[in-house]
């Protein structure tokens, strides 16, 4: 049995389509063994996936549940700010309590952080090093580690350079998603090869039709009320502070009259607040902007599909539409990963906003371009998922040796 270790357990649209991508992939490569998702809190996947996550603690401690392999990833995950990456997960710690009674009057007497530590403790503190880098010494139980499509979002403290060194030394494979990903982990002194791939999620299309997505999408969203008659632009957001958020529907409002499009508003981070943050726009907008809150992920792929612009600061949905070889721009989001995805798949950080301000200049810069390019960029993209996905298949198969450690 395989096990893949990610955040599919959070209300987060990319997240969530990593075990339904890597699951194709391996299929397509000729992997037959159980892929079985694994995370902090088991249970069925968020957003109506349609798979199961079991819980990472129990397997790696059940003497009945050997993995031939853990593959740990996508996602921007290489990190050990175990404080700040668990904060998605308190509402679920809260809410999975036995006793809510109990759990709030903690909640008032003892307060958040000593229940956050408590949750880092005792569903992260499987792994000493960070609750995503895992050394093959500290697991016997695991056949073999590796990580897929990994992002690395900050420098690692020198403090720990010698756990992620000896964590990724022991690994049987490790493909970063970028190459400020693979940078970061050379500068802690990781010297052993670092495949580097566009994020795993390019490969979203070769699994569904982009002209089927559209015309569900075209569906539903008539369904909301939406002229679909229309060109319409996707647009998503993370909550945004005052002064951003009143320019931000100051352009959106602009470019909806210029371009007579209809604009759909589509949370794609409810774990980030994107829906309340998109419905509270909306109702500003006076109903120019309409708020599409569809909870299931295959209805998001479809709203994207409908779309012939993406405009959004979620890398996934923003991959999502590249996937479908459609125009798309990153919103002024201060994160490594949005440059260095746009750099992986040789679109340049142009394809980026630096404030809400460039939302109709750069809109008309992505639309005159020839109708093919993101086509075509997307097709090399995929190639390039495909080749890397294919050296770490041998590994998951068994025809390509382990590292000896």
């Amino acid at each position: 049995m395989i096990g893949q270790l990610c955040t599919c357990d959070v209300e987060n649209f990319g997240d969530i389509l990593y075990p339904i991508v890597f699951r194709k992939l391996a299929e397509k490569h000729g992997i037959t063994s159980a892929i079985v998702p694994l995370g902090f809190f088991p249970g069925p996947a968020p957003c109506e996936a349609g798979y199961d996550v079991q819980g990472i603690n129990d397997v790696l401690s059940s003497p009945g549940q050997n993995l031939s392999h853990l593959v740990i990833g996508g996602g921007d995950i290489l990190r050990t700010d175990a404080a700040a990456f668990a904060q998605p997960y308190y509402s679920i710690f809260k809410q999975r309590a036995s006793n809510q009674f109990g759990f709030r009057l903690k909640e008032t007497f003892l307060g958040r952080r000593r229940l956050k530590n408590e949750l880092i403790q005792r569903v992260m503190g499987y792994s000493p090093i960070a609750p995503f880098i895992l050394d093959k010494a500290n697991h016997p139980r695991v056949g073999a580690i590796g990580y897929c499509s990994c992002g690395v979002p900050f420098r690692f403290a020198p403090e720990k350079f010698p756990a992620i060194r000896a964590a990724l030394a022991a690994a049987a494979f490790v493909q970063v998603r970028d190459f400020p990903s693979r940078d970061k982990l050379k500068e802690a002194g990781v010297d052993r090869d670092i495949e580097v791939a566009p994020d795993l999620i390019v490969a979203l299309s070769d699994f569904h039709d982009r002209e089927k997505e559209r015309q569900k999408g075209l569906a539903l969203l008539a369904g909301h009320g939406v002229d679909t008659a229309k060109d319409i632009i996707c647009f998503q957001s993370c909550p945004q502070p005052p002064e951003p958020e009143d320019e931000l529907l100051r352009q959106l409002v602009a470019l909806k009259k210029k371009t007579g499009s209809e604009i759909v508003l589509l949370p794609l981070g409810y774990c980030h607040a994107d829906d309340a943050f998109l419905k509270r726009l909306a109702e500003k907008s006076g109903g120019v902007l309409k708020c599409i809150g569809v909870r299931s992920i295959h209805a998001m792929i479809a709203v994207i599909a409908a779309g012939k612009l993406f405009v959004g600061t979620s890398m996934h949905g923003n991959i999502t539409a590249f996937s479908f070889g459609q125009p798309h721009l990153f919103g002024p989001i201060a994160v490594d990963k949005a440059k260095g995805f746009l750099d992986v798949v040789g679109l340049g950080a142009g394809f980026k906003l630096e404030s809400w301000s460039q939302l109709a200049d750069k809109r008309e810069m992505v639309m005159r371009l020839p109708p093919d390019h993101f086509a075509i960029k997307a097709a090399t993209a995929k190639r390039a998922v495909d080749a890397a996905f294919g050296k770490m298949a041998g590994v998951l198969k068994g025809s390509v040796p382990l590292p000896e450690r």
